[in-house]
């Protein structure tokens, strides 16, 4: 086995523990009055959650050819009711979350779209670019529940209130991964630039 593929495979066990740890049986504990509303979102961003790892696999992708196909179509049922989900919950009046929330739920809506038809256009780097932008979104409601259960210490440099930090936890966990997809995939679209204008300067 390669460096690569174990700091793979130890990335991915590291990743399905905590998303095991985080959707355990009391997830929906106290949720009964909009049960089939959190069913959809918890439920379809787990699908989410569960199946885009694979996807960057450069490996699993190149040997299991149907795999990306039905992932994919997997990937965006699972968005969708993960959105719709969401929408169903949005609270009637604006809090502290609620802006943030919808700028990434409304990222995730545009991006998955986007993705689907570059993939029917065989414009490969800009569907996995825009799926990207999607997993990160999704991964987003689960990271900052795991930062506001174990991390709000790292936040009190920054801020006293306690509510100014769940506020700035809560667009921390899905902006900086964001800058994160924006930098690799930026790095991407140089080196596919730079091949394409070779030939022309030849």
């Amino acid at each position: 086995m390669t460096l690569a593929g174990a700091i793979t495979i130890a990335w991915l066990a590291l990743f399905f523990a905590t998303l095991a740890w985080f959707l355990g049986p009391d997830i929906v504990k106290a949720r009964s009055d909009r049960l089939i509303a959190y069913a959809l979102h918890i439920g379809g961003g787990s699908v989410v959650l569960l199946t885009a790892p694979f996807q960057f696999i450069a490996p699993i992708r190149n040997r299991y050819r149907r795999y990306p196909r039905i992932a994919g179509y997997t990937f965006v049922a699972g968005s969708g009711a993960a959105i719709l989900g969401y929408l169903i919950l949005m609270p009637g009046d604006t809090d502290v979350f609620w802006l943030s929330q919808l700028v990434a739920i409304s990222i995730w809506a545009v991006c998955v779209p986007v993705a689907v038809f570059a993939i029917r256009r065989k414009h490969v780097l800009t569907h996995q670019h825009n799926m990207a932008r999607a997993f990160v979104i999704a991964a987003y409601f689960v990271v900052v529940r795991i930062i506001d259960r174990h991390l709000m210490w790292a936040l009190e440099p920054f801020s006293k209130v306690e509510g100014a930090r769940f506020a700035h936890s809560d667009w921390l966990a899905w902006v900086v991964p964001l800058i994160l997809v924006e930098i690799w995939y930026g790095r991407k679209w140089d080196r596919l630039l730079r091949r394409r204008e070779r030939p022309r300067d030849a």
